[in-house]
Order: structure tokens, then sequence, then C-alpha cells
């Protein structure tokens, strides 16, 4: 089951990559997502032609990514985020386990400018307490939460034994500091 996903993760990858210039299925999942720069429209359009071409995950497939550690949990807690105001953030969980997201691109980058209806994207890597026997990026699209704003997200996957080089978490106050339950 587990190189049959591969293969599919490989395919979306190739999918995407193809769709414009100086990145291929060997990239990495952000770098692909930076490059194409997809706007709310764009990514809704380009992730259909994706299922259609590539098919989605199957029903086995997508069970065995959801009993991987804190996948379905990341995915439900990043949706509930709107994307104006939440940059690169961490996660504490049960046994040690450590969550980093790095946000792309990063708020201080973000011009007033910029395109709005740019969908962040966001890099999720799980230090888990024991390994995972999963190595590839995954990438998941956060749906819309109207209830809050716009809350679409470009999401990727990793698990990983360290965090990541890229991860900078600005100083807070402490009272800022909120507990987000699992």
């Amino acid at each position: 089951m587990k190189e049959q996903i591969k293969e599919r993760i490989k395919a979306w990858k190739r999918f995407y990559a193809c769709q414009t210039t100086d990145v291929d299925e060997n990239s990495s999942w952000v770098d692909i997502l930076l490059k194409l720069n997809l706007s709310f429209t764009e990514s809704i359009m380009l992730g259909k032609q994706a299922i259609n071409e590539c098919l989605p995950f199957d029903y086995e497939e997508s069970l065995y990514l959801r009993q991987l550690p804190y996948y379905k949990e990341v995915q439900e807690l990043l949706a509930s985020l709107p994307n104006q105001n939440f940059g690169d953030c961490f996660a504490s969980a049960p046994f040690g386990d450590n969550i980093y997201f790095v946000r792309y691109p990063k708020l201080s980058d973000v011009q007033p400018d910029d395109n709005l209806w740019q969908v962040p994207i966001v890099a999720a890597t799980i230090v888990y307490h024991r390994p995972v026997e999963f190595d590839e990026d995954i990438y998941t699209w956060c749906n819309l939460n109207s209830a809050v704003g716009w809350t679409c997200k470009h999401l990727v996957i990793r698990y990983a034994t360290e965090k990541p080089t890229d991860f900078f978490l600005p100083k807070v106050n402490k009272e800022d500091i909120q507990d987000v339950p699992f």
C-alpha cells in the first residue's frame, strides 16, 4: 500500500510540476507550489484537472494516510486558521511529539499590493516520538470554511526526526500563547 501511495504522490507532483518551469517531480511540493503561485480559483481548477488525470487517493489509500500520526488532526487544525494572520507556528502534542507549521509566503514578505486571493502554502513537519515508516511529503488541500473567512491552504505534511531548518518562531508575549487541543 505504501508504494502505491508513493506512486500516486509522484504522479501528482509530476502533473503540478509540468504546469510551470524550473521544477520537476523531484522538486519539493513547496517549491512547486511557490512557483505556481495559485489563486483560489486557479487552485480549484488545477486540482480538478489533477483529479481527472492522476486520480485521487482511493478509500484504502486514504485510510492508510489517516492512520499516520496526526495526519487528520493537522488537516483539521490548519483548515480552521484564517489565512491573513497566521505565520509559522508550533504545536506540542502528547508523548513529546512536535508539529512545526511553516507558512509560505512568510507574513513579513506579504505586501499590501500582493494578490490577496493567493492561497498560502503550509509545510507541516511532524516530529513523532517513534520513527514513522513513511518518508514521502504528502500534498493535501485544506478546504474553505466560510464561517471564519478565507482558510483554503495548500498543505504539505511530512514526517521527520528534527524540526525544519526554515522554521522561525518570532518572540511573543507569554499571555498570547494558547494551548491547541489534540
